[in-house]
């Protein structure tokens, strides 16, 4: 069983969405877009009541309910084994669910099966209301009949068929939060450990019986009360209790309160390395720490598996303290093991081992919840262009895509010139940088990497996924022929940049060099290995070294430990960085508007540098 789409009304920053989820999905975008909300949306409808926090105010949206706000988390969930509702009594009966079939192609419900809606599917709904007197919330878990008719979950004349969390079970879905760094996971203080142990029917019953009563009666010779420097203490004690008390009771020190839940609680996992003394839990790395309850899960999912039970696993950030490379040999476990595997992450890396139909990038706006793949669907033969993006570019173009705006270039070069000069530029900020501090460009702005000029192949992509898609293009006849291309696109570029007339970012790197012409010049031929004796001759030099990679970092280097370079630098980023931003209400020099083009929803500009007065 699985779960193959998410509906959400009304919960925390999301008023609508409607999600569909693969077998193997991960969610990707920046923080706040709302991926965790999705994750708690399944947990309120999927999870056991003790996993689900209790609702607030908060929750709902606007954070200010009133007598009618509600949150409603509807869920398709399909993957019967047999694919015949007469075989899952507890979920399709009059008093259970209501049978509908899914087409796995058009994604659509139907309530009666043919050659498209081949999978038998039920809806499960959760829907919560506040109570302005009580000041608490009130939750629904129901079978959901019909969408389209459902109306108010709690009026009177609702007639809603609850579920029974025991069913739910069946479908076995799991969660690992992000804050995961409790050290006991694996004790019998974890219900999720008790629950793995009581599964596969191995309490140690007898070995907790036979330390129970080790403890109530030490050996002689082995008694706390009875060692040098408690013994005194604890007789004058006793003295006093025989005077006080008619019973005389005797005070003894026991390590635990010798009943067995307290011998259970006392278990505390170690972990061997080498041949030293074993170590406790809270005494590893992170790294350790982290890894223990979704190991302990993966042990459950085994244990689900070997009783032909469905195991679906949500797990928040596994990228959390450990490597890359641990990092992909996890991913690619869980996701071999799982019947569904629904991850969180902000990693690039994490990211691009899903295939590129099942990478959601989640973005919430005005509340609106949007989560849209990577590419709906991998082209039989992609274009050579694609194929870098969405296999050996992936994690740079997923990188990209977590940012507010993203930028698409003529070409890799820019790429590499951009982030190498925002790369050198960092490494010399100060506590009190005179000159501004750090550029937010690479905070705020993800640049794609685009070859051979495919820059309306990269935005068709990009604008698929991303509301803020920009284009940056040089100052010629072929810059002006890649903007016409793209401006005619539904939606066209959120901004677009024009450098000068006849400029490409070669011109820039001479631009900013030019703030310190002579020095620069001298630097620069020592660190390039070649002679410039103007500005002129360092562009054509530069010109020719468009694909080669270590002349972009040793000439970013020499730059930016130059102040004055380094001022033009920082000038030229944040400039760039507000007018992608915010281009209706961008006000700096070096970028001009150009009226010609610019339309409400496309907003173009040149760059002017102060020595270069033309459009």
């Amino acid at each position: 069983m699985h779960i193959v789409r998410l509906k959400i009304s009304g919960f925390r920053g999301v008023r609508s969405a409607d999600i569909e989820l693969g077998r193997h999905t991960v969610l990707v975008g920046p923080n706040n877009s709302g991926k965790t909300t999705i994750i708690e949306a399944l947990a309120l409808l999927f999870g056991r009541d003790r996993m689900v926090r209790r609702l607030t105010e908060h929750d709902f949206h606007g954070s200010e309910p009133d007598e009618l706000a509600r949150i409603l988390c509807i869920a398709t969930v399909t993957g019967f084994t047999p694919n015949d509702p007469d075989h899952h009594s507890s979920w399709f009966s009059l008093e259970r669910g209501v049978e509908k079939w899914f087409d796995p192609r058009g994604k659509s419900l139907s309530a009666v099966p043919d050659a498209q809606h081949t999978d038998l599917a039920v809806q499960i709904g959760f829907a919560a209301r506040f109570d302005l007197d009580e000041l608490e919330a009130e939750t629904l878990r129901f079978f959901v009949d019909d969408e389209a008719t459902l109306g108010d979950p709690f009026a009177e004349d609702a007639h809603l068929r609850t579920i029974h969390s025991k069913v739910l079970q069946e479908l076995g879905f799991f969660l690992v939060p992000a804050s995961r760094t409790w050290d006991r996971w694996i004790s019998f203080s974890s219900e999720l450990f008790r629950r793995l142990v009581a599964t596969r029917g191995d309490m140690p019953a007898q070995a907790v019986r036979s330390e129970r009563t080790r403890l109530w009666t030490p050996p002689e010779g082995t008694r706390l009360e009875d060692q040098q420097g408690l013994s005194e203490i604890v007789g004058a004690v006793n003295d006093e209790l025989r005077k006080l008390m008619p019973s005389a009771p005797k005070l003894q020190l026991r390590l635990t309160s010798t009943d067995s839940d307290s011998v259970l609680e006392s278990v505390v996992p170690h972990f061997e390395h080498s041949d030293g003394p074993t170590l406790p839990s809270q005494r590893q790395g992170t790294g350790l720490v982290s890894l223990q309850s979704l190991l302990l899960l993966m042990q459950f999912g085994k244990a689900r598996a070997e009783m032909r039970q469905s195991f679906v696993l949500a797990v928040e950030e596994p990228e959390l303290h450990i490597q890359p490379s641990q990092q992909k040999r996890l991913v690619n476990r869980i996701n071999a093991l799982c019947n569904q595997t629904l991850v969180t992450t902000h990693s690039p890396i994490v990211a691009a081992m899903f295939a590129a139909p099942d990478t959601l990038l989640i973005e919430t706006r005005e509340g609106t919840l949007n989560a849209r793949p990577l590419i709906n669907s991998v082209p039989a033969q992609p274009t050579n262009h694609l194929q870098h993006l969405l296999f050996a570019w992936r994690q740079k173009l997923i990188a990209a895509l977590m940012h507010e705006s993203v930028l698409i270039p003529e070409g890799v070069s820019d790429v590499a010139w951009l982030e190498t000069l925002q790369t050198a530029l960092e490494q010399h900020q100060g506590w009190q940088d005179a000159e501004g501090g750090s550029p937010l460009l690479s905070t705020f702005v993800g640049v794609v990497p685009t070859i051979d000029a495919k820059i309306a192949d990269t935005f068709a992509l990009v604008s698929a996924v991303h509301a803020r898609p920009c284009v940056l293009v040089d100052g010629d006849n072929d810059g002006r022929g890649y903007f016409d291309a793209v401006k005619v696109s539904n939606p066209p570029p959120h901004t677009v940049i024009f450098w000068p007339q006849g400029w490409t970012m070669e011109h820039v790197i001479s631009w900013v060099a030019a703030a310190d012409e002579a020095s620069m010049l001298a630097a620069l031929g020592t660190a390039l290995g070649q002679a410039f004796t103007n500005r002129a001759a360092l562009t054509s030099y530069l010109l020719t070294q468009k694909s080669y990679v270590p002349t972009h970092e040793s000439a970013a280097v020499t730059l930016m430990a130059n102040a004055a370079c380094r001022a033009r630098a920082a000038q030229l980023l944040n400039a760039l960085c507000d007018v992608l931003r915010d281009p209706a209400n961008a006000n700096t020099p070096f970028f001009a508007r150009i009226a010609a083009d610019s339309t409400a929803a496309m907003h173009v500009f040149q760059f002017v540098p102060d020595d270069v007065r033309f459009l």
